[in-house]
């Protein structure tokens, strides 16, 4: 399991523009995928990358939880 993703600023025609980053499994293989947020300097840019942050990094604890859970049950049972 692969857990990433980020806050990047790519400047696009002398201006700057905030990304939120993170990884996607498509066509079998792990991409980084970039959603726009906004302008730099626009406050609500901010908010809305922090939101996918925290939005992005639960989900990945929840599966990461998941899992766990379910390779414990597998180890458990196997031992039986």
């Amino acid at each position: 399991m692969q857990i990433g993703c980020g806050v990047r600023t790519l400047r696009i025609k002398n201006r700057d523009y905030l990304y939120f980053w993170h990884y996607e499994k498509q066509d079998g293989r792990r991409r980084a995928i970039h959603e726009y947020m906004g302008p730099v300097r626009d406050p609500s840019s901010a908010r809305k990358a922090v939101e996918a942050l925290e939005v992005y990094t639960r989900k990945a604890m929840e599966e990461a939880r998941r899992r766990l859970l379910s390779e414990k049950a597998h180890a458990f049972a196997a031992s039986r």
